[in-house]
């Protein structure tokens, strides 16, 4: 567990929701769902380690330390236990949550997300993690932006989406993204999935040209009793492509 300053984002009242953001993104992907659950939900949008307001981190980290980051963070903020919905790479940080934490644990929210980047045969495995690294070297946050918004959602989506996304991606700083490229790359929990048996609702874009809904279906398949939800005309980041239809499915979930 790394002693880097977090920050993150809480509004409501009620049971926690812990929100973990994507690889390119930070707390500011949830501004639909803090809204929207703050009626009945204490919601903490996090910033993770090199990301948005926290720090960056002072040596590369492990998607084990983020999950340990993560539970540190329900301790500041005097948390015991929460709902763990994250979103592509806070998708596996929250897996991780769980079996790292169970006990901490009430629910587990899968967004558009993989047991980990280390599950895709090599040599696609280490291309993708150095496509990674090349972007945020060679392009920079804003040119990387602006050519990847595009990719996290349906080719007709508003420009004005577009443009939110890439806003959002340009203030990624290179030392939690390549530490976070590296990290996913590393990681495989498909064995460990078995091992989940906390609630655990599987959230995925019909349209998301990222992680393909086969693999949505997979993990849905592959933990115990989990509920697979399939958004029609959602891409990679269906919480955002579609809010009301998300919220809808998520509160349906949390209050089951």
């Amino acid at each position: 567990m790394s002693t880097t300053r977090l920050h993150c984002e809480r509004a409501g009242h009620g049971p926690a929701l812990l929100l973990l953001h994507g690889i390119g993104s930070n707390r500011r992907a949830f501004r639909h769902q803090v809204a929207a659950f703050a009626d009945a939900f204490t919601m903490l949008a996090w910033d993770a380690p090199g990301y948005g307001l926290s720090e960056d981190p002072v040596t590369p980290f492990s998607l084990e330390d983020l999950a340990d980051d993560a539970a540190r963070l329900l301790d500041e903020q005097g948390i015991e236990r929460a709902h763990v919905l994250g979103v592509s790479l806070g998708g596996v940080i929250a897996q991780l949550v769980y079996l790292r934490y169970a006990a901490r644990v009430a629910s587990l929210i899968l967004v558009d997300t993989t047991p980990g980047g280390g599950a895709v045969a090599e040599p696609e495995r280490s291309k993708r993690v150095q496509q990674r690294l090349d972007a945020i070297d060679q392009l920079g946050p804003r040119e990387m932006a602006r050519r990847r918004a595009p990719q996290l959602v349906r080719a007709d989506a508003p420009l004005g989406l577009v443009q939110e996304l890439e806003d959002i991606m340009a203030e990624v700083r290179p030392a939690g993204y390549r530490s976070a490229a590296i990290a996913l790359g590393a990681t495989d929990l498909t064995a460990r999935l078995g091992d989940i048996r906390a609630p655990t609702l599987v959230v995925h874009g019909e349209d998301d040209r990222v992680v393909p809904l086969e693999t949505g279906r997979a993990l849905a398949e592959a933990i115990p009793g989990a509920r697979l939800a399939v958004i029609e005309q959602a891409g990679h980041v269906s919480n955002q492509e579609q809010p009301a239809v998300f919220n809808a499915i998520v509160r349906e979930f949390l209050t089951q």
